[in-house]
């Protein structure tokens, strides 16, 4: 943790809702990275973050320290998205999907075996490759998944057509995905 966080985390103890606002700034990039991993709707990844830094903002007096605040943060990310398949299992259950039921089970199942390290060596890897990005193409990333903006809207936007901008990401997206399993495999 750097000087600067440090300092952040304890004016948030001490009740700065604008100390708080800056962590969350800074570390909602890798949080929603981490549940758009799992969750592929922006609106639950939205949702589900919210719940993430209000058990954060909940939790910062038992935060000691111990691992950097962003494994805390994706520690609570994992917990939250393993509350929200428990919640999915049970709805799915009294409606007898027997599919999605073991679907999510297995999701779940998989969590268990995934350790915040790995996830921080993928954030670490994307956010290199997105900075390795064409210009144009890390703007279209930015207005799609952390502006939200639709592919009609940035069509729209920039003068192109929605499917132009759809392939744009779906290539984007698997560049992105090379780059960090490169990345990854060579760490």
């Amino acid at each position: 943790m750097n000087e600067r966080e440090r300092e952040l985390l304890e004016r948030a103890r001490a009740g700065s809702e604008e100390a708080f606002t800056e962590l969350v700034r800074l570390h909602q990039g890798a949080v929603r990275a981490y549940l758009g991993r799992h969750a592929r709707e922006r609106e639950l990844v939205d949702d589900l973050a919210q719940e993430v830094f209000v058990a954060a903002y909940r939790g910062l007096a038992t935060y000691g320290g111990e691992s950097a605040l962003r494994l805390w943060l994706l520690g609570i990310a994992r917990n939250q998205w393993r509350l929200y398949l428990r919640g999915e299992i049970r709805r799915r259950e009294r409606q007898d999907k027997r599919l999605a039921l073991e679907l999510a089970r297995w999701r779940s199942e998989r969590l268990d075996e995934e350790q915040p390290e790995q996830v921080e060596r993928e954030l670490t890897a994307l956010e290199r490759c997105l900075a390795g990005l064409p210009a144009a193409s890390r703007e279209l990333v930015e207005a799609h998944y952390f502006e939200g903006l639709a592919a009609a809207e940035i069509a729209r936007r920039t003068g192109r057509k929605p499917s132009a901008v759809r392939m744009t990401l779906l290539r984007v997206r698997q560049r992105l995905r090379s780059c960090v399993e490169r990345r990854v495999v060579g760490t």
